[in-house]
């Protein structure tokens, strides 16, 4: 009877780890990616525009090619910027909160360069297994918006800008970073005075669980995961054929499957 009693209570206290350890205990895997559905559905005058060899550079400032005339009708493929660090936590941004969470950094070193959105590679890190909520991603001020010449689509401009606005005074030197932008499912958030705030309510993030030795797939996709373009018509309102920003001027025309700049989904 006492036998039998010792075994009822080990297997009752086995039992309870294996459950703990399915909820929330040990760890798993989760592997980040970027992803744009545009640059994977056309590979040809695409990539043709992208790996130029003649034009196209990474660590020097683009030369872009002259512009056609008062109005320049392109189409929009990726952006080149600078992702810096990716942090993911299972507490909740929420507007009018402060930033008390834990995070779990995904980014083995600080990233300082430029690149495409498409070309960004994580290596799959180990976390703590449970449900995560929020995610945080800091970037670098400048930014470049990515573009084909409609009529040419082998052609392509890299049109400086800025991550706080597209038509602020840009430097092309600029190493600078901007506040980190946070995901939830109620949007893309910042802090503002320490608060946070909604900066975009479509820009969202799902919750998602990364389970005990097992591996969870989290992909940032550009356009939202429409594989559309939007058509950017740059205006040269200085009238001396080269892209100027802060001065020169962009109408931006996308369709309907375009609703967000970008969202994140989980396999």
């Amino acid at each position: 009877m006492k036998t039998f009693l010792q075994i009822f209570i080990i297997a009752s206290i086995l039992a309870i780890c294996c459950t703990c350890s399915k909820d929330g205990g040990g760890v798993g895997t989760i592997q980040f990616r970027m992803v744009n559905p545009v640059v994977l559905k056309s590979q040809s005058n695409l990539q043709k525009a992208l790996s130029n060899p003649q034009i196209n550079s990474l660590q020097a400032p683009y030369v872009n090619p002259d512009l056609t005339g008062d109005v320049t009708q392109t189409t929009m493929i990726t952006l080149k910027f600078c992702v810096g660090d990716v942090w993911v936590s299972t507490g909740e941004v929420k507007a009018g909160g402060t930033d008390n969470l834990t995070w779990v950094r995904l980014t083995t070193v600080t990233n300082q360069d430029l690149k495409y959105f498409e070309e960004y590679t994580f290596p799959p890190v180990e976390i703590p297994a449970g449900s995560y909520r929020s995610i945080k991603i800091t970037f670098k001020n400048r930014c470049y918006r990515v573009v084909t010449l409609n009529s040419n689509p082998t052609v392509k401009y890299e049109l400086l800008e800025t991550m706080g606005s597209s038509f602020a005074p840009c430097n092309e030197n600029d190493e600078s970073w901007v506040a980190p932008n946070y995901f939830t499912e109620q949007g893309n958030h910042k802090l503002v005075g320490g608060v946070f705030q909604v900066d975009n309510g479509g820009e969202k993030l799902r919750g998602f669980t990364v389970e005990s030795g097992k591996t969870v797939t989290l992909s940032w996709r550009l356009g939202a995961g429409s594989t559309e373009s939007c058509t950017n018509a740059l205006l040269d309102l200085n009238k001396n054929r080269r892209w100027d920003c802060g001065t020169d001027d962009i109408t931006i025309t996308c369709p309907p499957s375009v609703e967000y700049m970008w969202d994140f989904v989980v396999n």
